[in-house]
């Protein structure tokens, strides 16, 4: 977009200096392509000549066979736009962050051409989110929407998520009586003493305080992260994520002292644990359990359940897919000349990955292989690379296309096992491939679920980046890409080769360059 605006300045002496491409839609069925342009509120109103100066000169430069149709937009600096504008962005790029985000929170001060916004987030979730990507990412946002300058702070409000709550644990009286089962403590982990008896996951649906659950601990996940304020700013601080099951999930939150860390890091994936927390909805814009108490338990025998209601569903993973080690002699060495990449790659930690399936739709049709690179901060260091083994035949036609037969994958391991391997080797990274969020996210995501994983990486497609690059090709597909590129992609349709050609591509999109 912006060479297209540097190309036009350029044949008009920056005449048109102040304007900005807002969006460009191809009618198919009146063959025409409407081009919206930005401008700013203090530029007097653009003359018909212009329009029909602008009209001509992209026609002719991009070679379009087409009616070309130029709107001109005038940039108003309305802060009630403004604030819907940044409410749609949190609902779109940020819901893990819309729980936190009130218009109450969000102060607009503007003149002409100057806009100061103030974002006020509760200073809990501002430890764990980076603050200078967010105010880079939604300064980038409301450049594409509005001509001005903007300046935004973002700072603590005075709400707190409590990880610490000395409240008795017994529910608020009730009108309706609350279904709950008996279990027997066998020792506790954290915290107190846990009474009453704990209720069922499926009838805790809202956000409520004090709540007693029990269930299977699965996908355990320690991760930590620095306490930016206060007393112990800088410090290192332990957060355990995991789900618990009673034949229905949720996810779960922990933050850790430093004296309960060793005994969370003992914790194993299949044991019975019942916990006292509030429901609140988390980062991951779903129902998230803050647990406060925890303790090791069994189900008492002499309770006559309908195995449907109190079925604890488990899965008990074995590791089947162990990443390779991976660097490649083309990449740079020391005292190469270093090879510089945007924000999308530059600092990032990046699995580039790709699937081949049974058929296309997810619902219905499974995974046979997945093949991913790991890309850190532009350099290839890991490749991890599986057969599945699907429970139907692999269609004919689909044996064809991908050489993958139904003896290739008799012994491979099961989805379940892989995409558990699948979600340690992606964890904390984005997620990158050719098309992903059209069609591979959707397996991986309902793989996932199947066993109680939640991917909730940032996705970044090469299709979405292609285009909106400087390529003018006749297609997008991978192998066109590739061969604009001076690239080669060898047995295209395999899982692993089909990775790795999309993470050159993906390098190659977001080189800088000199």
């Amino acid at each position: 977009m912006n060479e297209i605006l540097n190309k036009l300045n350029r044949a008009f002496d920056d005449k048109y200096y102040f304007l900005k491409i807002y969006n460009v839609i191809y009618d198919k069925s009146a063959n025409m392509c409407t081009f919206t342009f930005l401008f700013p509120c203090n530029v007097p109103e653009i003359e018909s000549e212009d329009r029909h100066n602008i009209e001509k000169f992209i026609k002719k430069d991009l070679e379009l066979n087409c009616e070309v149709k130029i709107k001109l937009k005038k940039s108003f600096l309305d802060q009630i736009l403004i604030m819907r504008e940044l409410l749609f962005y949190f609902i779109n790029y940020k819901k893990s962050l819309l729980p936190y985000i009130f218009e109450d929170n969000i102060t607009i001060k503007n003149n002409e051409l100057n806009v100061n916004i103030e974002i006020k987030i509760n200073k809990d979730i501002l430890y764990m989110i980076d603050e200078i990507e967010l105010k880079n990412d939604l300064m980038k946002f409301l450049n594409e929407k509005f001509i001005a300058n903007f300046e935004i702070l973002i700072k603590e409000n005075d709400d707190t998520i409590s990880t610490e709550i000395n409240a008795p644990d017994i529910l608020p009286e009730n009108k309706k009586r609350v279904e709950r089962y008996k279990v027997e403590v066998l020792k506790k982990i954290v915290g107190g003493d846990i009474i009453p008896e704990p209720e069922y996951i499926k009838n805790n649906t809202k956000p409520k305080t004090s709540v007693i659950l029990c269930g299977i601990l699965t996908n355990i996940i320690k991760k930590t992260f620095k306490i930016k304020k206060g007393k112990k700013a800088g410090e290192d601080k332990a957060l355990y994520t995991f789900n618990i099951d009673d034949g229905n999930k949720i996810e779960c939150v922990y933050f850790c002292s430093k004296t309960n860390e060793k005994i969370m890091d003992s914790l194993e994936e299949g044991m019975l644990v019942l916990c006292v927390g509030d429901l609140n909805i988390g980062l991951s814009g779903n129902l998230t359990y803050y647990i406060r108490k925890m303790s090791w338990v069994s189900i008492k025998e002499d309770q006559n359940f309908e195995k449907k209601e109190t079925e604890i569903k488990q899965f008990k993973h074995k590791t089947v897919v162990v990443p390779e080690k991976l660097y490649l002699q083309s990449q740079s060495f020391l005292f190469d000349e270093k090879i510089l990449y945007n924000e999308n790659v530059q600092n990032k930690n990046i699995v580039v990955f790709d699937i081949e399936t049974t058929g296309l739709n997810p619902e219905e049709d499974e995974i046979t292989e997945i093949g991913a690179i790991k890309i850190e901060n532009g350099i290839i260091t890991e490749k991890f690379v599986s057969y599945v083994k699907p429970t139907i035949s692999i269609p004919l036609e689909v044996q064809k296309l991908t050489n993958i037969t139904d003896d290739m994958v008799k012994n491979a391991p099961n989805i379940n096992d892989v995409i558990f391997d699948f979600y340690k080797f992606a964890d904390n990274c984005v997620l990158s491939g050719h098309n992903i969020i059209g069609f591979d996210f959707k397996f991986i995501k309902k793989a996932g679920e199947n066993i109680g994983l939640n991917f909730s990486n940032k996705l970044l497609d090469t299709l979405i980046l292609a285009r909106s690059s400087s390529l003018r090709l006749p297609n997008y597909k991978l192998g066109t890409i590739v061969n604009a590129l001076g690239l080669t992609l060898e047995a295209a349709h395999r899982a692993y080769n089909d990775a790795f050609a999309t993470a050159q591509v993906l390098l190659e999109l977001c080189k800088i360059k000199k």
